[in-house]
């Protein structure tokens, strides 16, 4: 297993330092959230068969939490197990 980064949210760039070819837009389209842009995760699942989809997405939509109940604060005691992601200056 492997964590990592793979750069910035393009939301965090300003947007006249974005690129400006048409292709580019048009592939940006469909990740853009009107109020979070582009910034979201995901998770990649590589194996081999049989992976069972159906019971993955199951253990994992266990693991939610419910909007009602998300409360920031319970977690930020926790430790961090990922490395720092913070630009350096």
């Amino acid at each position: 297993m492997r964590t990592g980064k793979r750069g910035l949210w393009w939301a965090a760039v300003p947007k006249d330092q974005w690129p400006d070819h048409p292709e580019w837009r048009a592939a940006m389209r469909p990740y853009l959230d009107p109020v979070w842009g582009d910034r979201r995760q995901e998770i990649v699942f590589i194996g081999c068969d049989p992976m069972d989809e159906k019971a993955i997405r199951a253990e994992l939509d266990a693991c939610l939490v419910a909007e009602t109940g998300f409360m920031p604060a319970r977690w930020r005691g926790l430790p961090d197990p990922f490395p720092s992601w913070e630009r350096a200056a």
